[in-house]
């Protein structure tokens, strides 16, 4: 509320009680009513996976309430670290975006990996993700201080090594992923971390100080091959006469890293990262390839209802019959790709259904998709 002097303006209220008012209106969820709330906004699959991050959505808003309503301080070395592994496609970054941007409607700051380096001449300096949460929090220190960081595409900080370099010697300034990974350490794991409100775009403001014992900073990656060299270093194959070979096997896009996989902090070594960085995620989610079933839901739920609203809003109705939502499910499989194949499928079949019958006065009727001789046909009936 405002502070009124006799004769004098109000005051306007402090940033604490501003974000006091924000976290109190929150609504407060159980983790199995976050979950039941994703099935509502449309997040189809991954039950395992949800469920560990409907969790980590329950206990972020368990510590900014903690902060901010009651006034209890966060225990040292509770900071939430995730780590989302999973195939292109199987609904990491949405999960996020459902979770903080839509239920929870904390600052949220979905950011791409590849775009940062070490120095940041090249790139942009990892401390502007803090800038970037700045400025989601209506540039609001406090409030974003119990905001999200997702960065995208982590795995693309993966890179080749010397066993030298890695032990810590000839390390230099680069921009290459192992200057963006040891600047990641102390962000993920201090209290506290200076940022730079105006980006860095000019040395006249001085950086200011975040607090980060309640933002939760998640990784999202594919991680290609990780299994594969989890297997490898699971198992030797002997030189000489008599050996026997490790029979070939070709590596599929759309495979599940396991348990145990996640457990080889080698693995992750062996692929491309400093192990004290994926030390700092104290919890690892496998995300696994969606199946036909999911695949159809999200077809019919989510991907088609788009397209439908579009034709409607052309005077046409959208009717596809079961064969043609099947041949797409089918062809979003064997691009192992996921959810986005559905849309590459499906993409070009409508493209020229709209191209024929879009921006025609008075349209009317229903257009049609059906399968004939193997192709996809749309006609007006």
């Amino acid at each position: 509320m405002s502070i009124t002097h006799p004769g004098l303006e109000p005051l306007p209220e402090s940033p604490d009680e501003d974000v006091r008012a924000r976290v109190a209106a929150i609504e407060v969820l159980s983790p199995r009513e976050i979950d039941e709330r994703l099935s509502d906004l449309g997040y189809r699959g991954q039950t395992e996976a949800r469920r560990a991050a409907s969790v980590l959505a329950y206990r972020h808003l368990r510590r900014i309430r903690h902060l901010f309503l009651e006034g209890l301080a966060p225990e040292p070395g509770m900071r939430e670290n995730c780590l989302f592994l999973g195939p292109t496609g199987s609904g990491k970054t949405f999960l996020v975006e459902l979770l903080f941007r839509e239920i929870l409607a904390v600052p949220t700051v979905l950011a791409d990996a590849t775009q940062f380096s070490e120095t940041g001449y090249v790139g942009d300096d990892v401390s502007t993700l803090l800038s970037r949460l700045y400025e989601a929090a209506d540039r609001n220190a406090a409030w974003a201080g119990c905001g999200v960081v997702c960065m995208d595409e982590f795995d693309k900080l993966a890179t080749s090594r010397s066993d030298s370099r890695f032990a810590g010697q000839q390390t230099t300034k680069d921009v290459s992923g192992f200057g963006v990974q040891r600047s990641l350490l102390h962000m993920l794991s201090a209290p506290s971390a200076d940022f730079p409100p105006d980006f860095g775009f000019t040395s006249r403001q001085r950086p200011d100080t975040m607090e980060l014992a309640c933002v939760t900073f998640i990784a999202c990656g594919a991680f290609s091959g990780l299994g594969a060299t989890a297997e490898g270093l699971a198992r030797s194959e002997h030189l000489g006469f008599g050996r026997e070979p490790l029979p070939a096997r070709s590596e599929s896009i759309a495979t599940r890293v396991t348990e145990e996989q996640l457990e080889q902090t080698t693995a992750f070594a062996r692929y491309g990262f400093i192990p004290e960085l994926i030390g700092r995620f104290n919890r690892l989610v496998s995300f696994s390839p969606l199946d036909a079933g999911t695949l159809g839901d999200i077809l019919q739920h989510n991907v088609l209802r788009a397209y439908e609203r579009e034709f409607e809003q052309e005077g046409l109705r959208l009717q596809v019959d079961t064969e043609v939502r099947e041949f797409v499910v089918a062809r979003a499989l064997k691009r192992e790709t996921g959810a986005r194949g559905l849309h590459t499928t499906l993409a070009p079949l409508l493209e020229r259904a709209a191209y024929e019958h879009f921006g025609h006065r008075g349209n009317d009727g229903t257009l049609r998709l059906t399968l004939e001789g193997g192709e996809v046909q749309a006609r007006r009936v």
